[in-house]
């Protein structure tokens, strides 16, 4: 159609994380090695149009300690005078997973409170994947559980949840029934959805939440996303609608991210770009690029005029992964643009080995005043490891 209508395992890399920085700066978050691309957040109100010079990494924040059981996937939402964190915690243990959050004080000094939102039960399994987003008032939460059926096949859910922005982190509404359900990607045919990764999206009066249908990696692979309405008020569910974004990008839908600004909705996310070596097995088999589509409050835009490449570096998969396991690398980016989407600055935040003794690496990205935090995971495998938040100091002219 010629205008398109439109985060099992603990420790998977993520992909790019977006956020608007002010009317004239984009911040990517780009893992490279997987891909979930998301739009920053603008400026502060005041500041002049120069572009941002550097960033100053002041320091990094451990979630937890080994011998608290580990964590991964961190989200973090900035509050007036708070910083809150969600995160998979007890990641050594299959059965013990849980989601956790933690409060800070804004200079991320000090635990304020801290607390356990999600823990594993017999009837839906155990948390994998959490995606976060806010409203300056509340945290809309979205994610999955996984419940193993055999050795070999497993059920996974989606649910949903809304808390407070504050010390107390109430949980104020809640899907009491799984939103959908399904299977592991590796067990799904084409068309098939996969509800790992979930990402939101706040908007006025309603929050969305988008998942992944599957089809082929290769240049000729649909990219279709199944997207979810419900009330801001008490997460009841308003409409679903599929998105196809065939006609823009090529090859199956991989993580995203969307943000909502000035009456559009952007959206980031993977595209591939050679068939050469495709692994249709794995969402880092293909090389692929990045690119932004904003998007008008119907989901519909103009491929001719909306779509914007923003990450193209040569031999890179959609999370940014460069080589193959074992000589690979994961790479974790932040990038930034200015309003006509010119690469204004880009910091490599942490490299590491992409195989067996590797790293894993998956982003997410916040803005308070002139800092950035950046959630990592930080495991040498599938559960081990604590996530870290990393604290940048934005250096203008």
């Amino acid at each position: 159609m010629s205008e398109a209508t439109l985060r099992c395992e603990n420790c998977r890399p993520g992909g790019a994380r977006l956020r608007h920085v002010t009317a004239t700066l984009f911040i990517l978050a780009v893992p490279v090695t997987a891909c979930q691309p998301v739009p920053m957040l603008p400026r502060a109100p005041g500041s002049d149009d120069a572009p941002f010079l550097s960033l100053t990494l002041l320091r990094t924040v451990a979630m937890t300690t080994d011998a608290e059981g580990g964590s991964a996937r961190p989200e973090v939402v900035a509050a007036p005078n708070r910083v809150f964190v969600v995160y998979l915690g007890n990641i050594g243990s299959g059965n013990g997973r849980r989601f956790n959050v933690k409060i800070f004080d804004a200079n991320l000094n000090n635990v304020i409170a801290s607390r356990t939102i999600l823990e594993t039960t017999a009837e839906y399994g155990g948390p994998t994947d959490i995606r976060v987003a806010s409203d300056g008032q509340y945290l809309y939460a979205f994610y999955e559980t996984f419940k193993p059926t055999s050795q070999t096949t497993a059920t996974t859910y989606l649910w949903g949840a809304k808390y407070t922005l504050d010390d107390s982190f109430e949980r104020v509404a809640y899907t009491p029934e799984p939103i959908a359900s399904s299977k592991p990607a590796s067990e799904l045919q084409d068309g098939g959805e996969t509800l790992d990764d979930p990402a939101p999206l706040v908007g006025t009066t309603s929050v969305f939440v988008v998942t992944r249908l599957k089809y082929s990696i290769a240049m000729a692979g649909r990219t279709v996303y199944r997207i979810r309405e419900f009330s801001k008020d008490n997460l009841t569910p308003l409409s679903e609608v599929d998105l196809d974004l065939s006609d823009a990008v090529d090859g199956r839908a991989r993580v995203t991210s969307l943000l909502s600004i000035d009456n559009s909705i952007f959206i980031a996310l993977a595209t591939t770009v050679s068939d050469q070596a495709v692994n249709e097995n794995n969402d880092d088999g293909a090389l692929s690029d990045i690119v932004l589509i904003r998007m008008r409050p119907d989901w519909t835009f103009d491929p001719q005029k909306d779509v914007q490449t923003i990450s193209a570096e040569p031999n890179d998969s959609y999370k940014q992964s460069v080589g193959s396991p074992p000589s690979g690398r994961h790479r974790a980016w932040i990038k930034i643009f200015d309003r006509d989407f010119n690469l204004v600055h880009q910091e490599e935040v942490l490299s590491v080995v992409w195989g067996p003794g590797g790293g894993e690496i998956r982003p997410s990205l916040e803005l308070i005043g002139d800092r950035i935090l950046s959630g990592q995971s930080k495991g040498l495998g599938i559960g081990r490891g604590n996530a870290e938040i990393y604290v940048y100091e934005i250096n203008r002219r």
